[in-house]
């Protein structure tokens, strides 16, 4: 029976304007964040290609992923060169992405379609499912010819998810193929593997609005209010609370700026070779730069054991805010099995740190040598689950079941009249 109303919900919205409208516009987005995706992603190819240092050099560069076409996340970060030097690690912040007009007109990605159209969409057709029944007054007829409560709510749910979800998978996978079969694009199987785990995630939070559309829809009388609820609800999820959290984690942690970690890194510098000027007045056998080297060295190392905690604290603290909403839960787990979230940048900035303690002697010349090659490997798909993506993934599974038991649960005591 659950089969039969499912099956009603499609065929009666499956030639409706609504469906037409809104799967095509999703359409039109998806091949734009795929074309400007994709050359963002060109665009960073030839960076590194430019940027790549030569053999011998100490300067650090990671080649672009892929997955940036679909998740952009932190990859602009990721994939900045790191200048390594007696001074320390400078980031390169002038590097250019595609063009400077996207600066002025932003381009969603495919993450961003998911989390907010996907969800948006999944509300348009959900908001209506029990109280427009009910001032049609075809709720009663279905509940007169012995259909069961549970077999009605579910079959709406279940359906209505379908009308959004199926033609999103079929986009998306069409997507994937377009993408797989362009140049510069290294396919391989952990692409795939990650991708469609992207494609299982966007399938629960699908699952998850429409769940909240329909108990919505079954807590009110009129489809009028049940929509302004339900858009509410989206707009709470989607955007109040993410960017409310990190605003809130700012405020409740003491972290300075980078700017001011920077300057403060720069005074240092700036002592070390002022003494180190006093010193070779007074001294000539040559010592001077090696021990002014280490003074940076020294005042960098402490620079970091100060920030680091705190700039951690501020990170798990930002994170445990955000996930009490779904999408902010699904950002960084999208991103995170895209390779471009926060996981990523700190398992990056780790491994650098570690690099350059290792070579530091080579890299200014204070032994013999030159320094190692930097290797880097992004982080497996089994991995992203194990640290990081296992709390995003029950975040979204638990407001999915909460919806969908809510909705079954204020259906069963529903008045149809």
């Amino acid at each position: 029976m659950i089969w039969r109303i499912a099956k009603k919900e499609i065929l009666e919205n499956l030639l409706s304007y609504r469906f037409f409208i809104l799967t095509g516009l999703l359409a039109l987005l998806m091949l734009v964040a795929v074309i400007v995706g994709y050359g963002d992603f060109l665009q960073r190819v030839e960076n590194f290609e430019i940027l790549r240092p030569a053999p011998g050099s100490p300067n650090i560069i990671i080649e672009p992923t892929p997955m940036s076409i679909l998740a952009k996340g932190l990859e602009a970060n990721l994939t900045r060169l790191h200048e390594i030097s007696m001074l320390g690690i400078q980031i390169q912040q002038n590097q250019q992405s595609v063009n400077r007009i996207f600066a002025l007109f932003a381009v969603p990605d495919m993450l961003f379609i998911i989390k907010v159209v996907l969800a948006l969409i999944a509300i348009l057709f959900s908001f209506d499912a029990i109280a427009f029944e009910k001032e049609q007054g075809t709720l009663k007829l279905l509940l007169s010819n012995g259909i069961r409560r549970p077999s009605i709510i579910l079959g709406k749910v279940f359906g209505r998810f379908a009308l959004v979800f199926v033609p999103f998978a079929m986009l998306f996978l069409l997507a994937l193929l377009a993408i797989s079969l362009l140049p510069a694009i290294a396919v391989t199987g952990t692409f795939w593997l990650k991708n469609f785990a992207l494609l299982l995630s966007a399938c629960v939070y699908t699952l998850l609005f429409t769940a909240a559309g329909t108990f919505v829809s079954s807590a009110v009388h009129r489809s009028s209010t049940s929509m302004v609820i339900s858009l509410t609800l989206w707009l709470l999820f989607v955007f109040v609370i993410p960017n409310f959290g990190t605003l809130l984690a700012k405020s409740l942690s003491a972290v300075p700026t980078s700017e001011r970690i920077e300057m403060e890194g720069r005074l240092s510098t700036i002592q070390a070779i002022y003494e180190r000027i006093q010193r070779e007045k007074e001294s000539r056998d040559g010592s001077e730069h090696r021990r002014m080297i280490q003074q940076i060295r020294e005042s960098t190392l402490r620079l970091l054991e100060l920030y680091q905690p705190k700039m951690n604290s501020l990170t798990q603290l930002t994170k445990a805010i955000v996930r009490f909403s779904p999408s902010g839960a699904l950002h960084f787990l999208m991103t995170d099995v895209a390779n471009t979230g926060l996981y990523e940048e700190a398992r990056m900035k780790d491994a650098v740190v570690q690099h350059v303690n290792r070579n530091f002697g080579r890299i200014n010349h204070l032994e013999q040598g030159s320094p190692d090659t930097f290797l880097y490997t992004r982080s497996s798909l089994s991995e992203v689950l194990a640290e990081t993506a296992f709390v995003d993934i029950l975040v979204v599974f638990f407001y999915t079941v909460f919806f969908i038991g809510a909705a079954y649960m204020r259906f069963l005591v529903y008045d149809p009249r």
